[in-house]
């Protein structure tokens, strides 16, 4: 799924099978495409854990991310992990 949010593209870029992870990818529109890397960041959640265990990761190899895409990364999974 892709979301426009501002001038970000958030896009999630896969879940695994227990959905216990949900992967994004996020660009801005302020960046001419190729220029810079999307950031790649994932958000895990064991389902016998509450919220305040949840993790967030990120790709080493991504470019920045803005916090506002985290924040609303973090809404999305609150509904779907």
């Amino acid at each position: 799924m892709k979301f426009v949010v501002g001038d970000m593209a958030i896009t999630t870029a896969g879940m695994d099978g227990d959905d216990r992870a949900i992967e994004f990818q996020v660009t801005t529109e302020s960046e001419p495409e190729g220029t810079t890397r999307p950031g790649h960041f994932a958000i895990h959640r064991d389902h016998e854990a509450g919220w305040e265990a949840a993790r967030l990761t990120v790709d080493p190899d991504s470019g920045g991310i803005p916090v506002a895409a985290v924040e609303w990364a973090v809404e999305f999974a609150r509904e779907y992990l």
